[in-house]
């Protein structure tokens, strides 16, 4: 198989998290006395990390130091949440097995906080699963294609070698961007349409394609 390995995003193509951040912005949203929001308008915030996930939904023209403090806030109120997320997405871990099983290396590269990220995936899948797992310190990661090209050197892997596998643009735009296999997942946060139109070669609709359609690359 030309594939020798694979980088994940989180959230919506690992696990389904959305609750939790939903949970999590409404408290946040609720210490400035602002109601709570759905489903829609989290998926619109989110895949661009947490100061940009609040400056998309709270109110238009809310000043800098509001959106500093909701920031920081947020990111702690996550903290409480997070870890309530406790499976993946159906096949995903035998997938992930299997990889392995073909001597493929497996990572994690998200735009979520790094700390909540190391242990939101230990806790679902387990240590040494995923080598390294990259989140948020201060700037988002993706989609810069310096991190996923790290990863790559770390793999001991050109590029061509690895698949970038996601469900938004921001994950394509950086597979894309790092000269990477792409694949788009139907099963996460954002619309196939979109996917394509960033970028996405392959566009999987369970975990179990992604392999399938690794091993199909030449």
């Amino acid at each position: 198989m030309k594939i020798k390995g694979f980088i994940f995003d989180l959230d919506g193509t690992l696990a389904d998290t959305l609750p939790e951040l939903n949970r999590a912005m409404n408290v946040t949203r609720s210490r400035f006395g602002l109601p709570p929001i759905g489903r829609a308008d989290v998926l619109r915030g989110i895949n661009d990390g947490p100061r940009t996930f609040i400056e998309r939904t709270f109110p238009a023209g809310t000043d800098k130091e509001t959106i500093d403090r909701a920031t920081e806030f947020y990111i702690y109120d996550y903290e409480q949440y997070y870890m309530g997320t406790k499976t993946a997405f159906d096949g995903m871990k035998e997938t992930v097995a299997e990889m392995h099983a073909l001597g493929c290396k497996t990572a994690v590269l998200t735009n979520k906080a790094h700390t909540a990220a190391v242990l939101l995936v230990e806790q679902i899948f387990g240590k040494g699963v995923f080598d390294p797992i990259l989140g948020v310190k201060d700037k988002p990661l993706k989609p810069d294609p310096d991190a996923a090209l790290g990863i790559a050197r770390l793999f001991g892997c050109t590029p061509d070698e690895i698949c970038f596998v996601g469900d938004s643009h921001i994950d394509m735009q950086t597979g894309v961007n790092a000269g990477m296999h792409t694949i788009g997942v139907s099963y996460g946060y954002k619309p196939v349409d979109v996917l394509l139109a960033n970028g996405a070669e392959h566009i999987a609709n369970t975990p179990r394609e992604i392999l399938e359609i690794a091993k199909n690359i030449e």
